[in-house]
């Protein structure tokens, strides 16, 4: 009697145990990863190479950015500032004011006429390729003086002083061009100039050809002043030539090129690359969902569930520690039919299942993937529990909650989880 009580209490307990290990599943996949210091450096010991990465990427598209990858300046740019000379300046000798002499056109319109589309397709017409070229005239400079009259009082009075100069600037890929097209602008400047100041001389000369032949009287010492002023100005006609000088000259290359980044750029691009490195590492360690260890897998199936760990380096020893494990979860018999299912990728299953055929005597069959399990293979057969093999760092959490799900829903016996690698 109370051997029969003993054995159907004993009968009883195995059957609440096992009722119990097949209905609880407790995985837990909503983890977060940010809390567990182990898988940190899990993920960030096969992840790590994405922060040099960034880091180079930015370096790269800063250097591009910077340089373009130009070796070579993208443009020329030439700058000639010529001052013509005042040629009327030496007839203040004969008592001509040289500053009431105006030349014709006046400056302002010999510039119009430089900068017109006529001038401009003259001179650049033997020029290979468009030329950009840009001419500005400054305005000379006055002073203001002051001086006290014959009635003692105080008088104000305008002064020029200086003359106005002439900018060329040009902006080519080619230098040749630049100097080619400022030299026909300056001639041509010169050929106007000359013209205007000739004209204007001879103005004046008409002026005084008119006073000289004038019917009023004009005393002798004044017809001998206008008789020299007049000689002056035809030999200044003479030796008009318009000419200019030179009083600057700047060459420019410009453009950034692949010898002109500055190292601060480099510092930049790879902070910024750091920056970002670590923010994509960040967000691979918070939504990674690999199996990376044995401890994870513990927390995600419980202790009771989690049969061990196979590693290629101590393989036999791990392979008969997890067949100790099995049957200490079950009584393996000959005729138990162990089916191991993998969990995502095969790995190493299939040479695991032959092992653990030879140490555990008993049939040992690898069903394979979930994916590739039909409801006849899914069927529940007598004495045939279930293994989940999990293969480390390719095995995810979502797809061991999903074998999970499936086999237990199928009536099938799980004994545990194993995690290879």
């Amino acid at each position: 009697m109370y051997n029969g009580i003993s054995h159907f209490a004993y009968d009883l307990a195995q059957t609440i145990s096992l009722i119990a290990f097949t209905i609880v599943a407790p995985i837990e996949t909503k983890k977060n990863n940010l809390f567990d210091p182990a898988l940190i450096l899990q993920v960030v010991s096969r992840k790590w190479w994405v922060v040099p990465v960034t880091m180079l990427i930015g370096l790269t598209f800063m250097f591009w950015q910077e340089s373009d990858l130009q070796t070579a300046p993208r443009y020329f740019t030439k700058t000639q500032a010529f001052e013509p000379l005042d040629e009327a300046g030496p007839l203040s000798i004969v008592g001509l004011d040289p500053a009431l002499i105006r030349p014709f056109p006046s400056e302002a319109n010999q510039l119009v006429n430089l900068l017109s589309e006529t001038t401009k397709a003259e001179l650049l017409a033997k020029i290979d390729g468009p030329v950009d070229i840009n001419v500005v005239r400054s305005e000379p400079n006055f002073s203001l003086t002051s001086y006290y009259g014959t009635e003692g009082r105080n008088r104000f009075s305008f002064v020029s002083f200086g003359s106005s100069s002439y900018t060329f600037t040009c902006s080519e890929t080619e230098p040749l061009n630049c100097q080619k097209a400022i030299d026909a602008y300056a001639a041509k400047l010169v050929s106007i100039r000359t013209q205007a100041t000739k004209a204007g001389l001879q103005n004046s000369i008409q002026l005084i050809d008119s006073l000289i032949s004038s019917p009023k009287n004009i005393s002798a010492a004044s017809l001998d002043q206008l008789r020299l002023q007049r000689q002056a100005l035809d030999k200044s006609i003479e030796l008009i030539t318009g000419e200019l000088k030179l009083v600057f000259d700047q060459e420019y290359f410009g453009g950034e090129q692949v010898t002109t980044v500055k190292k601060s750029t480099y510092i930049f691009g790879l902070l910024i690359g750091l920056i970002i490195g670590c923010l994509i590492l960040l967000q691979l360690i918070f939504s990674d969902g690999k199996i990376r260890s044995a401890k994870q897998l513990v927390n995600l199936v419980g202790y009771k569930q989690f049969l061990g760990t196979v590693t290629a380096k101590s393989q036999a020893s791990s392979l008969q520690h997890l067949a100790a494990a099995i049957k200490g979860v079950h009584y393996i018999k000959k005729s138990t039919s162990l089916r191991i299912i993998s969990v995502g990728s095969i790995g190493e299953g299939k040479q695991t299942v032959k092992d653990l055929k030879k140490i555990l005597s008993c049939e040992v069959t690898f069903a394979g993937q979930i994916q590739s399990l039909d409801a006849k293979a899914l069927a529940v057969a007598a004495d045939s529990p279930v293994i989940l093999l999990t293969n480390k760092h390719q095995s995810a959490t979502a797809e061991l909650q999903y074998t999970w799900t499936v086999v237990e829903k199928s009536g099938n016996t799980i004994l545990g989880v194993v995690l290879v690698g």
